[in-house]
C-alpha cells in the first residue's frame, strides 16, 4: 500500500513539475487583412492575442515569431502566426560576489526556428550554422489558424559556418497510451525549433551546497528537483541510475538538458542526445560527497528479487567508484 501511495504522489508531483516547466508557445492570426501593412499593429484573433494584442504588442512582451503564414484570400490575405515565449532566454549568471562557487557563463538557451525548405532521405539542411552536433529540437506543423502539432525530433548531425544538416527521428516525449498518435511525417514548410525545452533540467550534484550553487549561477534556468528522480529510484530499487535512467526520466519530464557536476566543472547534457553541449568551471569543496547525488530522498536500496544477473554485475562494478568516477562512466569522459 505504501508503494502504491509513492508511486501516486511521485506521479502527482512530477506532473505538476513538468506542466510548469513548458515553455510557452502559440498561434495568433487574422483573416480579411485588407492592407498588409497595418497588420503589425492589428489586433490579432486566437491564442493568446483573443483580438485584444497585435504583433507588436506581442514582440514588446518577449514573444518571438517563428513562423509566418499568408494566403490570398478574394484580394484580401489571412495571416497566421506561430509564437513562442521563453521568459528564461538565457542561462544567467548570479552577480553574487561569493567566489568559493564562481561561473563563467556565456551558454544560450534561446529557441531558434527556422522553416523546413528541402527534405532528403528523413535529413534537411537549414541555413543556421555554427551549431553543436548532436543539439537537438522539434518540428511543428501547423494547421489553419491555431492548431499545430508536433511531428517530430531534429538532431543536429553536421554544422559548418553558414548551415547546418538535421536528422528527423520519433518524437515519443509525451507517451500516453490512452491517445491516439498521428503518423504525418515531417514536411517542407514545417518549423524548426531547435533547443526546445533546453531551460528545463534535470540538476545532478555532489553535495548540497553545489546544488545551491549551480542553481543561483544560472538562476533563470527552471531546474526539476533531483528529489524527483530519486522518488523514482527508490520506488524502483536502483541506487545506482544508468545513463538510460537519467534520460528516460528527463524525457518523461519533457527536459531538454541534463546538468552534471563533477571535476569541479559543470556540464550541459542534451537530453535526447546525451551530448555534452558546454561545460564550466565550477570551483567546490569536494571533501562530501553521496552517493548516486545530491538529494533528501534516504536509503535508496537494491531489492535482491528484483535484480538479474547483469544488474548484479553492474551494482558491484559501480558500488566501488567515487562520485566523480561513476559519473565519468556515465557521461563517457573515462579514458
Amino acid at each position: 500500500m505504501t508503494k502504491i501511495f509513492n508511486k501516486i504522489l511521485l506521479l502527482s508531483a512530477t506532473c505538476l513539475l513538468s506542466s510548469n516547466l513548458l515553455a510557452q508557445e502559440t498561434v495568433c492570426f487574422k483573416n480579411n487583412v485588407e492592407k498588409p501593412s497595418l497588420i503589425e499593429n492589428t489586433a490579432l484573433d486566437g491564442g493568446v492575442c483573443n483580438g485584444n494584442l497585435s504583433l507588436n504588442q506581442m514582440k514588446k512582451d518577449g514573444w518571438n515569431v517563428l513562423d509566418i503564414k499568408i494566403t490570398p484570400s478574394e484580394n484580401k490575405f489571412n495571416y497566421s502566426y506561430y509564437l513562442i515565449k521563453n521568459d528564461n532566454q538565457n542561462i544567467a549568471l548570479n552577480n553574487s560576489n561569493d567566489s568559493k562557487y564562481n561561473v563563467e557563463n556565456n551558454f544560450s538557451v534561446k529557441p531558434m526556428g527556422t522553416k523546413i525548405e528541402n527534405i532528403d532521405d528523413n535529413k534537411s539542411t537549414i541555413n543556421i550554422g555554427n551549431l553543436i552536433i548532436g543539439q537537438t529540437g522539434i518540428v511543428v506543423h501547423i494547421y489553419d489558424n491555431d492548431k499545430r502539432l508536433i511531428v517530430s525530433n531534429a538532431k543536429v548531425i553536421s554544422s559548418n559556418s553558414n548551415s547546418s544538416i538535421v536528422e528527423f527521428f520519433k518524437f515519443d516525449d509525451l507517451k500516453q497510451d490512452a491517445l491516439p498518435t498521428t503518423k504525418r511525417m515531417v514536411e517542407k514548410g514545417d518549423v524548426l525549433v531547435l533547443n526546445y525545452m533546453y531551460n528545463s533540467s534535470l540538476l545532478i550534484t555532489p553535495t548540497q551546497d553545489t546544488f545551491q550553487a549551480v542553481r543561483n549561477n544560472f538562476k533563470l534556468n527552471n531546474f526539476i528537483h533531483s528529489d524527483i528522480f530519486a522518488a523514482k529510484l527508490k520506488i524502483n530499487n536502483k541506487p545506482f541510475p544508468t545513463k538510460e535512467d537519467f534520460q528516460e526520466f528527463a524525457i518523461e519530464q519533457n527536459l531538454g538538458t541534463i546538468f552534471y557536476v563533477l571535476n569541479k566543472k559543470v556540464y550541459i547534457l542534451d537530453t535526447k542526445t546525451f551530448t555534452i553541449l558546454d561545460t564550466y568551471p565550477l570551483s567546490y569543496d569536494e571533501n562530501e560527497t553521496k552517493m548516486p547525488f545530491y538529494t533528501r530522498v534516504e536509503e535508496i536500496e537494491s531489492s535482491i528479487l528484483d535484480f538479474s544477473f547483469s544488474d548484479l554485475l553492474f551494482f558491484n562494478d559501480k558500488k566501488e567508484l567515487s562520485y566523480d568516477e561513476y559519473y565519468e562512466e556515465i557521461l563517457g569522459l573515462k579514458k
